[in-house]
């Protein structure tokens, strides 16, 4: 299952040199409405409405204070997202072997990415939920993926406003209590914290054989590129390795695979030899 990340060229080079990718909470995320929302408790007076509405709230501060999402897509050739989220085609997109990396691993994400599609909408759905769960969840405490709770997490962490539908966004999303208090690591998996400006980054280390597509966007530094691409190459003996480049006749991403300036005069001098 390969999923793909859009980084800025930077983001792009720690990614490929710690074998890591960053559990964000919804706090940090650019879209406000991106955040859990309970639906309304129907109640039978304006007291216990009250109360159920403070539980409610309580319940979605809880998950959003101890969850982490990571958001991936499913093409590496989408337009807006190089231009959105590579810095206008000047960063990189990676490819990552989700099973690999222990991301469908259902013992260890509370969403795992097989489960993780994205499902855009118009309107917040506000009905109560149909699916009965057969057990209990501890809220911000649960580490794997209950079954029985696929609608209420779906509602929580899966729903977004219909106008990002061009991410095609896949999220796997993980428990994140803890992490910063166990350096041995939590059900979730082992985390290197890094802190920056007041903001704690969880970094999630996959092994280096999980990280095996790379693009560089068609606007890259050539210089700074060629590096990268040899210092990844180095460490990662598996990667394919692409250049980009606009479509003829269409308003489209196409790629070729990665040369140097230097390989690409010597493949030009050996076909005309």
């Amino acid at each position: 299952m390969m999923l793909y990340k859009y980084v800025p060229f930077e983001r792009g080079r720690q990614i490929l040199e710690g074998s890591a990718v960053s559990f964000t909470r919804r706090e940090f995320f650019n879209d406000p409405f991106d955040f859990p929302a309970y639906p309304q408790e129907p109640q039978g007076d304006p007291v216990s409405g009250f109360f159920a509405n403070v539980r409610a709230w309580a319940k979605a501060q809880t998950w959003a204070e101890h969850t982490g999402i990571l958001s991936l897509t499913r093409t590496a050739a989408n337009p807006l997202m190089w231009s959105h989220y590579a810095d206008q085609h000047r960063g990189l997109v990676i490819g990552i072997d989700a099973v690999a990396a222990g991301l469908t691993e259902e013992s260890r994400n509370l969403i795992p990415a097989q489960y993780g599609s994205v499902i855009y909408v118009s309107r917040r759905l506000a009905a109560p939920f149909i699916t009965p769960p057969e057990t209990g969840i501890a809220v911000g405490s649960t580490y794997h993926f209950p079954h029985d709770h696929y609608e209420k997490l779906q509602r929580l962490f899966l729903h977004k406003p219909l106008c990002w539908s061009y991410e095609e966004e896949v999220r796997v999303v993980k428990c994140l209590k803890g992490v910063e208090a166990e350096p041995n690591g939590t059900p979730s998996g082992s985390f290197e914290i890094i802190r920056h400006d007041g903001r704690a980054t969880c970094c999630y280390r996959v092994p280096p054989s999980a990280i095996q597509e790379l693009y560089v966007g068609l606007r890259a530094a050539p210089e700074a590129a060629n590096v990268l691409v040899d210092g990844a190459k180095a460490r990662l003996p598996g990667l394919a390795v692409h250049d980009s480049f606009l479509e003829t006749g269409s308003f489209s991403i196409g790629f070729k695979p990665y040369g140097t300036a230097e390989e690409t005069a010597v493949a030009h001098a050996n076909e005309h030899a």
